[in-house]
């Protein structure tokens, strides 16, 4: 299993894919469209689940995301405590304390319903 992490904003998604061991396969950044989400899911180690805080733009990438995807979890932001009281934060150390917490199992988040992440 891999684990990723998505940092989505309005324009742009941060990334970090680890791997079991916790070892990082990838991260970097792509554009917030349906086109490039295809493009990047292409290059994904199999199987993978994934990671995201609620945004008012999670609900369409959840949707897209969904058919590919082993598992996704959507997280409440003031729920994600590592990430919330970090000194140090950025787009890059956010995605991968996410990934983190999604492979030790420390997200308790329930999947969204269609369209509607709460």
């Amino acid at each position: 299993m891999n684990y990723i992490r998505l940092d989505v904003h309005k324009k742009t998604i941060s990334y970090c894919v680890k791997d079991v061991s916790g070892r990082v396969q990838q991260e970097g950044k792509i554009g917030s469209t349906r086109c490039e989400l295809d493009c990047w899911m292409k290059t994904l180690p199999q199987p993978w689940t994934v990671a995201m805080e609620a945004t008012i733009f999670t609900g369409w990438i959840y949707d897209h995301l969904l058919p590919h995807a082993a598992q996704i979890k959507v997280a409440h932001p003031l729920m994600l405590r590592a990430i919330a009281a970090a000194k140090k934060k950025n787009d890059r150390i956010d995605a991968g304390k996410l990934a983190d917490c999604l492979r030790s199992s420390g997200i308790d988040a329930a999947p969204c319903a269609t369209g509607i992440c709460w």
